[in-house]
């Protein structure tokens, strides 16, 4: 009677176990280096097994990305939704999260995937583009519209803002995840730096010179 519970746990963590093994190879050899044996070897399951769970490779990246990028997003969507302060205090707060989620070794590792793959695999750059890469600006771009309408930021076009926040971080986890770390790129110093550069340029004083 002991064993069936055990079983059962088995089997409900075996998709995480899945994925925690897909990823690792990926990061590793390359997405179209990787088969699905492999990923089945590393987590201690057959292949059949996967498909019990996963149609396809393509469907295990789709997969593991839901389940470490989403809910990270879903939780800056909360933040805007619901904040009552200044925009400044919640780009802030943005800044907080996004320095806490890039340090993650696994966001990085999809990073990783994603900028190395996407010319081979078109589907997997489309749908990290619409579903993560896309929906994280649109969450910045509200913001900095959120600042333009309260005169807080000075207006700007919110969505080529984004970006400007977003990309060179984006960048500085890729340059960490091919060569390591080094201090020249150090996130504890680039972050603060790049972050209070954010600041400066949206303020609703500043004079831009086109």
């Amino acid at each position: 009677m002991a064993a069936q519970p055990r079983r059962q746990r088995r089997k409900e963590a075996r998709p995480a176990e899945i994925m925690a093994a897909g990823l690792k190879l990926f990061s590793e050899r390359g997405f179209a280096a990787t088969r699905l044996e492999d990923v089945a070897e590393a987590a201690g399951v057959s292949k059949a097994t996967i498909y019990l769970y996963f149609d396809s490779k393509a469907e295990l990246f789709k997969a593991i990305v839901r389940e470490i990028a989403s809910p990270r997003l879903g939780a800056i969507e909360g933040l805007i939704d619901g904040y009552q302060g200044s925009t400044v205090e919640l780009l802030t707060g943005l800044h907080r999260t996004l320095r806490d989620v890039v340090g993650i070794p696994e966001i990085g590792a999809i990073i990783k995937i994603v900028l190395s793959e996407a010319g081979n695999f078109p589907d997997i750059a489309a749908f990290y583009r619409d579903e993560i890469a896309f929906r994280g600006l649109r969450n910045v771009a509200r913001i900095v519209q959120r600042g333009i309408d309260r005169g807080e930021f000075r207006p700007c076009d919110p969505l080529t803002t984004a970006q400007s926040v977003i990309f060179p971080i984006l960048m500085n986890r890729l340059i960490q995840e091919v060569f390591g770390p080094m201090p020249e790129t150090d996130p504890q110093k680039f972050l603060p730096s790049h972050f209070e550069f954010v600041l400066r340029g949206l303020a609703a004083d500043k004079e831009v010179v086109q």
